[in-house]
């Protein structure tokens, strides 16, 4: 039974040091340092670009207008109404 203990403590040391070395060969790399490099101008960039205005408020006459007309005949149908009274185009 110790020696189980024993084994699982020196497997959890074993892998311990061999993702810490791991970790330190992928930071050291030069890839690692280009990648860093490029994350560095990205935030620069996107720091020196200007917000965008806000979006113009929507002007609901047109949205109740789509609804208060067939876009098939034009004829003046209710928004709860399946299909068109008139020339019977489905509206759903």
């Amino acid at each position: 039974m110790i020696a189980v203990v024993f084994w699982f403590i020196g497997m959890f040391i074993f892998f311990f040091i061999l993702y810490n070395v791991i970790q330190h060969a992928l930071n050291t790399s030069e890839m690692a340092k280009d990648l860093s490099e490029i994350k560095q101008l990205l935030r620069e960039q996107a720091a020196s670009r200007p917000t965008p205005p806000p979006p113009a408020p929507m002007d609901l006459t047109d949205i109740r207008e789509a609804y208060d007309r067939c876009p098939g005949c034009g004829h003046a149908v209710q928004a709860h109404h399946p299909v068109c009274p008139e020339c019977g185009l489905r509206l759903t």
